[in-house]
């Protein structure tokens, strides 16, 4: 789908005209559609993982999914604005995917669940978790809305790997702690 993409947007720069202008909206439509149907499919990650035994997985079901969505969907945008393509769609996917980071960082912070979800709030699990979440988030939000769109791709797509080690970790650390188990089943 990238490839397809790819084509179009230097079909795009290729023509003159009216004929560029069409060329320019189907560019546009196709990459919305693209961002759409491609955030659905990354959110399933999220849902097979938040459908375990696993405490703090478990526990952030609902908030997988859509992080793993709008990770998939702002790294999407990003590698394609760091390839050369410099387009306002492609900018307010990724203002709206940092957006969503942010506020899915704000919420990760006040919900809490006590020893169940320990090991994203008190482990080193949890600080790759916070520093993925801060670079894909607030930090990336920031580059963006300053116009220093390579730093908040980059940004982004790093925020994006980090955090998505940090979930890992902290499945482990999290299935590893008795105290966690026992208190995600009451």
């Amino acid at each position: 789908m990238l490839g397809l993409i790819g084509l179009e947007l230097t079909a795009a720069h290729a023509f003159t005209g009216a004929f560029n202008d069409v060329l320019r909206v189907a560019t546009g439509i196709l990459i919305f559609s693209s961002a759409i149907f491609g955030t659905l499919l990354a959110t399933y990650t999220g849902v097979l993982i938040g459908a375990t035994a696993i405490p703090a997985w478990f526990l952030h079901r609902v908030f997988l999914p859509i992080h793993f969505g709008t990770a998939g969907l702002g790294s999407a945008a990003g590698v394609l604005e760091l390839l050369g393509h410099r387009i306002a769609p492609l900018n307010a996917i990724g203002l709206f995917a940092a957006g969503v980071e942010t506020a899915l960082l704000i919420w990760l912070t006040f919900n809490k669940h006590g020893a169940a979800d320990r090991a994203i709030h008190e482990h080193a699990s949890g600080w790759l978790i916070r520093i993925g979440e801060i670079l894909n988030g607030p930090l990336a939000l920031v580059l963006r809305l300053f116009g220093i769109i390579p730093l908040a791709a980059i940004s982004f797509l790093l925020g994006a790997l980090v955090s998505r080690i940090g979930w890992i970790a902290v499945g482990r650390v999290s299935g590893r702690d008795p105290e966690a188990v026992f208190a995600s089943q009451r």
